[in-house]
């Protein structure tokens, strides 16, 4: 019976470490999965980019731009809008 005893403490510590195993495995599954399922459900929230609505987009953009012209501008405007972020940025701080 004592010859016995080691025998059955072997097999105790073989069947826990193969319920620790699994347990990890599953618990690994598990994570996994519900990654994969949280990157569907945020990839299915982002907006479908069409490309012919791009290309739209920056042809409407192009002939917008083409219509404008280039002025620069005067040292006063200048000096206003350096204040102008000056105090913006005071305000915030």
């Amino acid at each position: 019976m004592t010859e016995d005893k080691p025998d059955e403490q072997k097999q105790k510590d073989a069947d826990f470490s193969r319920r620790a195993f699994i347990k990890t495995a599953l618990i690994g599954g598990v994570a996994v999965a519900s990654g994969a399922v949280i990157a569907k459900k945020v990839s299915s929230l982002s907006p479908n980019k069409n490309p012919n609505n791009v290309l739209n987009d920056d042809l409407q953009q192009d002939k917008l731009m083409k219509g404008k012209e280039y002025v620069l501008m005067t040292r006063k405007e200048k000096e206003q809008m350096v204040r102008m972020f000056e105090d913006e940025y005071y305000k915030q701080v």
